[in-house]
Parts: structure tokens; sequence; C-alpha cells
């Protein structure tokens, strides 16, 4: 087969996908509590708390309505990136930087056409699902296509 029509699709986990905005409430506590202790005056830390606060919400809720806007992601060979939306209409995103395949695990930092961000966590198998298997290939073929395409000019 050909590389410029090998791809795969791969269906997000709704589980997962609530696994990564509950990991991430925890982090905005998290970082509650650390503001908290800083040596700083309380006054300073009030205001801290509340930039972090909402910076963390903001990106809480851009994830949440990425997310909802993705049934299935397909990648090729290209380095293209398609995202489905639940009505069955597709669209073009861009695959970040800071995303990572591994060998059960994959972590996609997309960016649809409008700005908006979000983040999918997948689990696969690399030894029984070929869209896995697929997508490994895809990714240790395809890295500079990737690359190419979502640079952007400065």
């Amino acid at each position: 087969m050909s590389l410029a029509v090998f791809k795969t699709e791969l269906v997000p986990s709704e589980g997962l996908r609530k696994f990564v905005l509950y990991s991430g409430v925890a982090a905005l506590l998290a970082g509650i509590a650390i503001i908290l202790y800083l040596p700083l005056p309380l006054f300073l830390r009030c205001i801290i708390c509340f930039v972090w606060i909402a910076d963390c919400v903001r990106e809480l809720r851009q994830i949440r309505r990425g997310s909802a806007r993705i049934s299935r992601l397909q990648l090729d060979a290209n380095g293209d990136v398609f995202a489905t939306r639940p009505d069955g209409r597709s669209e073009t995103v861009v695959l970040l930087s800071g995303s990572l395949v591994l060998s059960r695990l994959a972590w996609f930092r997309l960016r649809f056409t409008d700005g908006c961000i979000c983040a999918e966590l997948m689990l696969g198998d690399p030894i029984s699902d070929p869209r896995w298997q697929r997508l490994q290939l895809i990714w240790q073929q395809s890295r500079m296509a990737f690359a190419l395409k979502n640079r952007h000019p400065v």
C-alpha cells in the first residue's frame, strides 16, 4: 500500500476524556494549594490564585468544548489530521507540538481552524488492533510530514 493513502481512524474514549478533565481539576486544586503556601503577602497570593483559577477553567472549558466536536480522528501518512464531528462532517485539524504516540498510549494536542485547542488521550493495543498498528507506523514514518504541515509563519 502506498503511504499517500495510508491512514488510520481512531475513536476517542469518553472515559479517557473524563480522566483528562478530572486530572485537570486535580491540577487546578493542587495549584491553589501551592499558591496559598507561597511566601508572599496574602493580597498577592489571592491575585495569583484568581489568575490561576481563571486560566485553568478557561483551558478545561476549551478542552471539553473541543472534545465534544470530535467523534473520530483520522491521521494519514501525508501529515493530514481530520476530525469527524458527531454530525458526520469532517474538518481539518492541526496536530500541535506536545503530541505523543507510545506503544499503548497516544496524547494528541489539536487545534481547530477557529483556534479552539483540545487534547485527546487514547489507549490502544499494538498487538490486536490494526488501527493502532497503522497509527504507530504512520507516527514513526511521517513525523517530519506532521512537523512540516504544522509549521506556522512567524
